[in-house]
């Protein structure tokens, strides 16, 4: 089902800079000042072509010539043909115990979703329409999608296994503490067996749902303009691919964090009314410690809700009531997420916040981090703080198999991939 093959990578030279100066998180985390810090740890770091600066459209023409130049000046070099092993070593956020996720960094050949890739989230337009620019104007994916697959029979983690080494070709520690290390994986055996062993197993996307549907976009407006213009289109065109990092399912480190909701903007008389209107759907707890919410580890959706200084425990109950108060379109793994009685029961019904005006913005805040939420409530920022439990991985591709996403921000795979460890250019 996957086409999942070596590349050309573009790589930073360790003679010119210091690796862990020259790498950023992904564009849609870099909040406030953090860009300002990156670029002052290092001239060359990769938030310039990531997240690049100027008025309008002229930023993407700006990181397009500081590619070009970095590539210029050997700052960043293109390696042969390799797949790479990639490793995420990290603390588990809350827990103090470290982990280790690997992967396989390649180029997955773009299909539509339902043909072999699966999304799992859905996606705005505004920063689809951003990476898009990007993309045109420097022609290379500079930060990788997070693909997931089953790998069952353990094929492709042994070939992870056997490709690891005790001395990396790269490493670096990035500003949140997770250590990045690289090795390459290129000999014909092993690149053959891992080309044979992910053409069976389809893709489901984890993170970056905006830079596959953007690369899906990219290319067929090339295909496009190809044809058009009477020449032929092969399939083979780099525009048919896109950098991609897959994990195994099984993967040791692979780590969801809950996205928590806040939400302002809202009447306040529906704030005030919205304890007494939840008590029709759901058993309402209220916790003697501010803040101290544990959520019970069972299938029962359930989630905590912080507001006016107080935080309860919101269970839904049982019966039909419920059922028929949620979207009879829509599968039985999408109903059944805390997301997803979140947003249809509470966010749309009794706060007035729906699909449009969760695209509009304005009304809805997110974090990972619980304590934040609560603050920003009790400091006035927002009105009230949901707060979610992880959700499984077997939650996700129960969704993804039905046919159905997510609402945008349901998972957070934890640790983030980072940018800047390789890129990979269309030219």
């Amino acid at each position: 089902m996957a086409e999942f093959l070596p590349f050309h990578g573009l790589r930073y030279n360790r003679d010119k800079v210091e690796l862990s100066d020259v790498l950023a998180p992904p564009y849609d985390v870099i909040k406030g000042d953090m860009r300002g810090q990156l670029v002052a740890r290092s001239d060359y770091n990769v938030v310039g072509v990531e997240l690049p600066e100027g008025e309008g459209d002229a930023k993407y023409a700006n990181a397009a010539r500081l590619l070009e130049a970095w590539t210029a000046k050997s700052i960043l070099v293109r390696d042969d043909p390799t797949f790479y092993v990639y490793e995420q070593e990290f603390e588990v956020p809350g827990s103090g115990e470290v982990r280790r996720r690997r992967g396989v960094l390649g180029v997955l050949r773009l299909e539509e979703f339902g043909e072999g890739v699966q999304p799992h989230e859905f996606t705005l337009s505004g920063p689809k329409e951003d990476r898009l620019k990007l993309l045109r104007a420097t022609r290379a994916n500079t930060s990788p999608i997070f693909g997931l697959f089953a790998d069952n029979d353990g094929w492709v983690t042994a070939l992870i296994t056997n490709a690891y080494t005790e001395h990396p070709l790269c490493e670096a520690r990035d500003g949140e503490g997770v250590l990045h290390r690289l090795w390459h994986m290129d000999d014909d055996e092993t690149v053959n067996a891992a080309v044979a062993a992910l053409e069976d197993e389809p893709i489901l996307i984890a993170d970056g749902h905006h830079r596959y549907e953007t690369a899906l976009n990219y290319r067929n407006e090339r295909r496009a303009a190809a044809l058009a213009a009477g020449h032929e289109w092969t399939g083979a065109e780099p525009e048919n691919f896109v950098l991609m990092m897959v994990v195994s399912t099984l993967d040791e480190g692979l780590i969801v964090l809950p996205t928590h909701r806040l939400v302002k903007n809202v009447a306040a008389d529906k704030i005030d009314s919205l304890i007494g209107n939840l008590e029709r759907y759901f058993e309402i707890g209220v916790l003697p410690v501010a803040g101290a919410v544990a959520l019970p580890d069972d299938a029962t959706p359930s989630f905590g809700l912080h507001l006016n200084g107080q935080s309860y425990s919101v269970r839904l109950r049982a019966g039909q009531e419920r059922l028929a108060a949620l979207d009879a379109a829509r599968s039985t793994a999408y109903n059944a997420l805390d997301v997803t009685v979140l947003h249809t029961l509470i966010l749309e019904q009794q706060l007035g916040i729906g699909p449009t005006e969760l695209a509009a913005g304005g009304s809805i805040g997110y974090t990972i981090d619980a304590a934040e939420a609560i603050r920003k409530v009790d400091a006035g920022e927002y009105q009230a703080a949901f707060l979610l439990r992880s959700t499984p991985v077997e939650q996700v591709q129960q969704v993804a198999a039905a046919g159905d996403r997510m609402p945008q921000k349901s998972t957070y795979f934890y640790p983030k991939l980072v940018t800047g460890l390789v890129l990979r250019p269309l030219d």
